[in-house]
């Protein structure tokens, strides 16, 4: 008797192979966690029309960790890596970053 992976495994190559298949296709993404360097950052910031001050300013860090960060001294931490993956998915949170 053939496991249940045996015979998913089967469809699979039927189905590979052009021939009649019960296969279902699932299509998805998968985010892709952007990474940051200086070239990032400062796009980033040129995009939102902010200073390094401001961009300290939103996301809760120094002038000098930004300052820092764009002359790729040191990487942002992981928290300032979540901001800047939402700024950088949504600009308009910069309003809301703002008010906080």
């Amino acid at each position: 008797m053939a496991s249940v992976i045996e015979d998913s495994l089967k469809e699979y190559q039927n189905f590979l192979n052009g021939e009649k298949a019960d296969v279902d296709i699932v299509e998805t993404t998968i985010p892709v966690k952007p990474e940051f360097n200086s070239t990032t950052i400062k796009d980033l910031r040129k995009k939102i029309n902010v200073t390094q001050k401001g961009l300290a300013n939103l996301i809760g860090v120094s002038t000098r960790t930004v300052e820092s960060w764009e002359m790729d001294r040191t990487e942002p931490n992981r928290s300032s890596q979540k901001l800047l993956t939402l700024l950088t998915r949504d600009t308009s949170l910069v309003n809301e970053l703002r008010l906080i």
